[in-house]
């Protein structure tokens, strides 16, 4: 082999014969940094190849302790949701044995009793009882329906409440409409309570209060046409019709009240002049006789 002028001659020699090759030395440079560049290549590609292998080792390590995270939270959270779960049950039980305890208490405070041993009015007072008085006691004291039709859909007293569906006390009535349909007052009073949002088992209600400890209840509405401490007059509207609160259809739950007891509704709407006595016999728990007393009272004295 001989380098002459910049030329890499190469010389093979066998038994038979002798062959020369002539080599450019620029070929050689060629050839030599094809070389460097082809280890510079494979060095770069396994140090890159390590690279992304640790970057994949330590992407899929951060992912685990992610998960890891995510997975005690979710424990963390399933735990609290069995927790405040297992709180919302146990309250609502008591609310349960709340109402069970204000169900004895009504019965107590005078559903139960014998009404023969609650005091009726003498017929002696009956028959002193004029014309005006009768009119003064009808817009004072509820009468009437709250509704022009009158279609009972639930009655006063124990019954299975159609959304619990457990045994309870109806403490009122009532009556099938069609939604905004117009709610009238059963006697004069005053606005004492009014909920004119959808919230709670009535919804939105208004309480009337009357004369002589009397108040109605109207529940279930729609919409409420007054405002607390506004002064009512019997027939006057003061909502409409709906299905708001623990309710399963349209309708209006209806209730008297009479100072810590709880009246069948049915007998106040059956109460009219021409059937004036009826209320004094079928609901013996007012004192009528003292009431009417008192009425004759206020009259004497309006005309002195």
């Amino acid at each position: 082999m001989k380098i002459l002028n910049n030329r890499l001659v190469i010389t093979v020699s066998d038994v038979n014969s002798t062959k020369s090759y002539n080599i450019h030395q620029l070929f050689k440079k060629i050839i030599f940094i094809a070389i460097i560049v082809a280890f510079v290549v494979i060095a770069g590609s396994f140090w890159f190849i390590s690279f992304l292998s640790n970057e994949i080792s330590d992407f899929k390590g951060k992912k685990e302790k992610e998960i890891a995270l995510l997975t005690e939270k979710e424990k963390k959270l399933q735990a609290q949701n069995l927790f405040y779960s297992m709180k919302i049950k146990g309250k609502v039980k008591d609310i349960e044995e709340l109402s069970s305890k204000l169900d004895s208490i009504e019965e107590i405070v005078g559903l139960n009793r014998d009404s023969n041993e609650q005091i009726a009015i003498t017929k002696a007072t009956l028959t002193k009882i004029t014309p005006a008085q009768k009119m003064y006691m009808l817009s004072t004291i509820p009468n009437g329906a709250p509704l022009q039709r009158i279609s009972v859909s639930a009655n006063f007293g124990y019954r299975i409440h159609p959304v619990t569906h457990e045994k309870k006390f109806h403490r009122g009535i009532d009556l099938r409409a069609h939604l905004k349909t117009s709610v009238f007052a059963t006697a004069d009073g005053v606005v004492r309570y009014v909920q004119p949002r959808n919230t709670g088992d009535y919804g939105r209600v208004i309480i009337l209060a009357h004369n002589f400890g009397f108040e109605t209840v109207y529940a279930h509405l729609s919409a409420t046409k007054v405002k607390l401490g506004d002064v009512i007059k019997k027939n006057q509207v003061i909502g409409m019709t709906g299905n708001s609160g623990r309710s399963t259809g349209p309708h209006l739950h209806y209730e008297v009240r009479y100072a810590s007891m709880v009246l069948n509704p049915r007998d106040f709407i059956d109460w009219n002049l021409k059937k004036f006595n009826s209320i004094f016999s079928k609901q013996r728990r007012v004192q009528w006789e003292y009431l009417v007393n008192l009425i004759k009272e206020q009259q004497k004295l309006e005309q002195l």
